[in-house]
């Protein structure tokens, strides 16, 4: 059954009510006793204690990469699975390669759907934990900072199609379904909070990604009402922040990447984003995907770009974020954006012109977050052929790159924000 708009806006009291039935207390609902969330075998970290904008700026923290079709694939059964997505294992060497490249941040996308089990505990297998933190410790050992997240956890392609179980469709049709949804995500950032506490603040948590109901935010429902669901965002940010602090350890001072509504660049200029309250000032980061043009950025069908009036569109999409954030000391991360490879093999010219443009419009797309102080991260996928998205650079066996064009292509967006 749908909420009317006066129902739905007594669910505001939902997540208080939850707080205080899974709270620190170690109780489950019910009042059995949970067993205390595992925290990780390593030593107590030291923080900067310093903003999140003054960390950014002062590790010099200006470029960053994603890890792309990794951690966050899952496969036909719904269980997070490394490899089948097509892409080998994460090792050292692929992280000494994102560095030398000229990144200073990973963004590493986490699927821990089919790694979860049944309520009311949804405890994480500790294999699944333990992976995520042996990447994490890779890429710190390169000398990288690093974002994790819940990814394709949220998963929903289409209107009549969800992978993933962070369903903000069923949430907002359905009291009980918003409890239960909100009830696993609440117990996930509990669990992952306690075993990175005593990592440093170089390690950030993203809540989640691309959340929306199926419509990618042109959907009728969301055109309609789009606060029935905006709302839930909201909610569920200010529970992620507040079961982060809860947990304790340097998790009270860790940097914290929110994102709106499907992580859009609209949406997070919107009045009905807003940001949590969070018990630790400051230490909050502004996150948002770009792909615009859709045709040239990922669907490839398209190989012209570069008109006045599409370089302009981009400025006029960045610009808003230094006043309304930047300029407040609030930092924006640009999660992913990109372009795909487009292959034309009986049309040699075209496919050059492609080429070409693909190159120019990363560099632009970089350059232009750099003017306005936005800190841009490139969505690699690690795919060169095929029907997809071809958005790879990086040789996940060996972290070079995987062709000239990459090589390129890397050099320029690096050099774009230096």
């Amino acid at each position: 059954m749908a909420f009317s708009r006066t129902s739905y806006a007594a669910m505001a009291i939902i997540p208080l009510f939850l707080s205080a039935c899974i709270g620190a207390s170690g109780a489950s609902p019910g009042g059995a006793v949970r067993i205390p969330d595992v925290v990780r075998d390593y030593p107590v970290e030291p923080v900067t204690g310093k903003t999140a904008f003054e960390y950014l700026k002062d590790e010099g923290i200006t470029v960053g990469w994603n890890l792309g079709n990794t951690l966050d694939s899952y496969n036909n059964h719904g269980i997070g699975d490394e490899t089948t997505w097509g892409n080998p294992a994460a090792n050292q060497e692929l992280m000494n390669g994102v560095k030398a490249a000229g990144f200073d941040i990973i963004r590493i996308p986490v699927t821990w759907m089919g790694h979860v089990g049944r309520a009311p505990d949804h405890i994480i297998t500790p294999a699944r934990l333990k992976r995520a933190a042996d990447v994490v410790d890779m890429a710190r050992n390169a000398g990288l900072k690093v974002i994790i997240n819940l990814h394709h956890d949220g998963s929903t392609s289409s209107e009549g199609k969800e992978e993933g179980w962070l369903s903000i469709r069923k949430s907002y049709r359905n009291k009980a379904e918003y409890d239960r949804i909100t009830h696993q995500f609440t117990r996930l950032w509990e669990q992952i909070a306690a075993y990175f506490k005593n990592y440093g603040d170089w390690l950030m948590f993203e809540s989640f990604n691309e959340l929306h109901d199926g419509g990618w935010g042109w959907s009728t429902d969301f055109k309609m009402f789009p606060q029935q669901q905006t709302d839930i965002i909201n909610r569920w940010n200010q529970i992620f922040t507040d079961k982060v602090r809860a947990s304790g350890g340097n998790n009270e001072q860790r940097y914290l990447l929110i994102p709106a509504y499907c992580s859009s660049f609209q949406q997070t200029l919107s009045d009905s984003f807003v940001l949590p309250s969070d018990p630790t000032p400051d230490k909050l980061i502004v996150t948002f995907h770009y792909y615009d043009p859709y045709e040239f950025e990922i669907l490839g069908n398209r190989v012209e770009w570069g008109t006045p009036r599409e370089r302009q569109k981009t400025e006029e999409d960045f610009a808003p974020f230094k006043p309304r954030y930047i300029d407040r000391n609030i930092p924006v991360i640009l999660g992913e954006c990109g372009a795909v490879l487009q292959l034309y093999p009986g049309d040699p010219a075209k496919e050059a012109q492609a080429r070409q443009n693909r190159l120019e419009y990363v560099t632009h797309i970089f350059s232009v977050a750099k003017k306005y102080g936005i800190i841009p991260i490139y969505w690699d996928n690690g795919s060169t052929r095929g029907n997809g998205e071809k958005f790879g650079l990086l040789n996940r066996r060996t972290g070079l790159p995987n062709s000239q064009d990459s090589e390129a292509l890397l050099r320029q967006m690096v050099n774009a924000v230096r």
